[in-house]
Order: C-alpha cells, then sequence, then structure tokens
C-alpha cells in the first residue's frame, strides 16, 4: 500500500501527512465489542470512526432497531461534543 509521505507530501506545519498510528485505546474497545457479540451480548451496533486522516465514517449492522440504541447514540454524541469544546 502506498503512503502519502511516499509522495514527499507535507502538512502546512510541516512533517508528512496520512502517517498511521495504532491507537491501543481503540484497538482494546474493538476486541471488547467483538467480545460481547461473539458471546450474544451484542446483537446490534451502530458505530462512528475517525480515520488517520481525521475523516469520519459511520456503519450499523446487526439488528438495529427501537429507541433504547437512539438514545446511546444521542449519549455518545454528547459526550463527543463536550470533549471537542473541552480541546
Amino acid at each position: 500500500m502506498t503512503n502519502v509521505a511516499d509522495f514527499g507530501v507535507v502538512s502546512l506545519f510541516g512533517g508528512p501527512t496520512g502517517e498511521r498510528q495504532v491507537s491501543a485505546a481503540c484497538v482494546e474497545t474493538l476486541e471488547d465489542l467483538l467480545a460481547r457479540a461473539r458471546s450474544g451480548e451484542i446483537i446490534g451496533v451502530a458505530c462512528a470512526c475517525l480515520h488517520h486522516d481525521r475523516l469520519g465514517s459511520y456503519l450499523v449492522g446487526g439488528m438495529i432497531g427501537g429507541y433504547a440504541l437512539l438514545g446511546a447514540l444521542d449519549c455518545a454524541k454528547s459526550e463527543i461534543v463536550d470533549l471537542v469544546r473541552s480541546e
């Protein structure tokens, strides 16, 4: 796979762009969710993702429906807004 750093692309503030770093906290969270899904505890998921290039994406999978999932997403959104505002 070609990395943008291979083309000598630099950010406005210097240094290469698009560098990937593994987030141990992210991996740990995803592994925990996977284990819980494999045990049958989690049967549906809606996930927002932040990619290495600071772009966002989302996905949904499994059994999706009902207001409980919407409430959980609203709580997650509020927490993210609070974190972003505190930066």
